[in-house]
């Protein structure tokens, strides 16, 4: 047994994924909602038996190592260190591949950047830094909390700290946008700015935030810089602030967003603890997913209008299918909750605690805006508001709002479900319908066939599949195949059967095939009545496929035979036969 093996076997799928997930028991397997697209009905599965699991949503499976890269976004070093300290297991040394060493090397170089920025904040040369932050009411327990740095204005100076004093060579920093050509110079990319370093929910170091000291002015350059995408940065994915704060989220079922960094510390500072920060007002996929991980409620508390910003309305859209509960803080005009966490902290308390429905905030934004007293104005209110209704995943909350919207413009009901449906939304087309198509491009042999292989090998009786009968009746190739390998099996082992010993024996294409059967949910799987049911009705449909097979090349082959009257007479006989046991098996 290598240490992977010893890993696996030592940390049982379903009790490990049950820290992540809610599984539910359903026949021999587990199942719950696929923490890797958005979904209304389980498809992700669990075999205790083969220790592997499967959505048949989005297509991803594997075991252990695959859950936790998927879930964590760990390489594989990352979980084989991970899952060796849980099981206990002492690991051999391990080499990395280029990439996840090329990765570790960026954590460690983003590391250092920031505890050299959060140094000097601190020393004598950050002192004009650190009076501007301390006079944003920031104060030095959350500068240390959150490693809030300063990088100096000498443009050489992280790179001779790097370099000279670490060894790291330059192209690694420029790997990770660190450093950056000036004509014939290279010069580090962050020069007098205060620095917000940017952490993964892992805490590891993955970018850096700059902004400027004060109002600044054209030389300064813009407000805030950010690190380019590198291998480890992608803006789109990250969460400000949420290794720190995700566990106050989880104990919530909430997490309030807000759009910058220094929202988020003020916030941090009056007791909001429970939130996180996104580099603009649009929520991404990504980070959407990570979220669900810890809460099934999200309250916008961003500065921008995000009823009339389209890229919001995206993301509120991505929210929805994701079945959070959304809600909207009403922000006063002109404020941001940076400012009022410092002028007013009660007020930003209250208005997260009286934050309203997602959907509320749209129609009343709308009202607010165009009034919807002229035809003229009721017809933008409509414009502007159904689209975002007509893309609700919930019917019932779809109705509820569609039945307000049309009190609030005071038309009939109809006029506003007449409008609705003149509204084409584009035509998505997602993994999970992909493998529908797949599954409907088997035909009707295969699928029965494969439920009969699903119903005996989580009944643990496959002996069956090597009857004559039975074999008679599979004609799918990779199954053909299977049953051979089956055979020899049982002829080796001498009828006793063991999956983790079968797969040893089968040839590497057909193990997906084979995991599939395991992963098959079905909840009955323990009636063996239901079983025996289930598999008599199988065979049954299967013999009748092959009957009307049979017949159907019986009748080319008479057609083919014209002249030969002996041939013919011989296959009338023989079709008359076999149409008169598939009239018996119809009956």
């Amino acid at each position: 047994m290598d240490q992977l093996d010893e890993i696996r076997a030592k940390i049982d799928i379903v009790q490990f994924i049950s820290e992540y997930l809610p599984l539910k028991k359903s026949g021999r397997n587990f199942k719950a909602l696929c923490p890797f697209h958005s979904e209304k009905t389980p498809s992700f599965i669990v075999s205790p038996e083969r220790q592997i699991w499967k959505c048949f949503g989005c297509g991803l499976g594997g075991d252990i190592f695959k859950f936790l890269m998927e879930y964590e976004k760990m390489e594989f070093g990352e979980a084989l260190r991970f899952l060796a300290k849980k099981a206990g297991v002492k690991l051999a040394p391990y080499r990395p591949g280029p990439q996840e060493e090329e990765k570790e090397r960026f954590y460690e170089i983003n590391h250092l950047a920031s505890e050299f920025y959060h140094y000097l904040l601190f020393h004598p040369i950050g002192k004009k830094a650190l009076d501007y932050i301390l006079g944003r009411g920031i104060k030095i327990e959350s500068l240390k909390l959150f490693k809030i740095g300063y990088a100096p204005s000498f443009p050489f100076s992280l790179q001779k700290f790097l370099v000279e004093k670490k060894g790291y060579n330059i192209a690694d920093l420029f790997k990770t946008g660190l450093v950056v050509r000036q004509k014939e110079k290279v010069i580090d990319f962050f020069r007098d700015r205060l620095i917000f370093p940017l952490r993964d929910h892992r805490g590891n170091v993955v970018g850096f935030s700059g902004r400027i000291i004060g109002l600044g002015g054209e030389k300064s350059g813009p407000k805030y810089i950010n690190t380019p995408e590198t291998l480890v940065y992608h803006k789109g994915e990250l969460l400000y602030g949420l290794e720190i704060t995700k566990e106050k989220i989880k104990k919530e079922n909430q997490a309030v967003i807000v759009e910058g960094e220094l929202d988020l510390i003020s916030s941090y500072q009056i007791g909001i603890e429970n939130i996180v920060a996104i580099k603009g007002s649009a929520l991404t996929e990504p980070q959407l997913k990570l979220l669900k991980r810890f809460c099934e409620g999200i309250c916008l508390a961003l500065d921008q209008d995000i009823a009339g910003d389209m890229a919001s309305r995206r993301g509120i859209e991505i929210a929805d299918s994701y079945n959070f509960l959304i809600k909207v803080v009403r922000i006063p005009q002109g404020k941001d909750p940076d400012e009022l966490a410092r002028k007013d902290p009660s007020l930003l308390k209250k208005a997260i605690k009286e934050a309203i429905p997602v959907y509320d905030f749209f129609i009343d934004s709308a009202f607010l805006r165009f009034k919807g007293n002229t035809p003229d104005e009721k017809r933008k209110i409509g414009e502007e508001v159904l689209p975002v209704l007509a893309k609700i995943s919930d019917e019932i909350i779809k109705n509820y709002y569609l039945k307000l919207l049309a009190r609030r413009l005071e038309v009939s009901e109809e006029a506003v479900l007449v409008q609705l449906n003149k509204i084409k939304e584009e035509p998505v087309f997602s993994r999970r319908q992909f493998l529908k198509r797949e599954e409907r491009n088997k035909t009707r042999r295969e699928i029965l066939e494969e439920y009969l292989f699903s119903l005996s090998f989580q009944k643990r009786e496959p002996e069956i599949l090597i009857k004559k009968e039975i074999k008679e009746l599979i004609k799918t190739p990779h199954l053909i195949r299977i049953i051979e390998v089956l055979e020899e099996f049982f002829k080796k082992e001498k009828g006793r059967f063991k999956s983790e010993d079968f797969v040893k024996n089968l040839p590497s294409e057909l193990l997906e095939i084979f995991n599939n059967f395991y992963l098959r949910d079905l909840k009955n799987i323990d009636d063996e009545a239901w079983v025996k049911r289930e598999i008599e009705k199988t065979l049954l449909e299967l013999e009748k496929i092959t009957l009307k097979e049979e017949l159907k090349n019986l009748s080319r082959e008479i057609t083919l035979s014209e002249g030969n009257l002996k041939k013919i007479e011989r296959l009338n006989l023989k079709f008359r036969k076999i149409a008169r046991r598939l009239k018996e098996l119809e009956g």
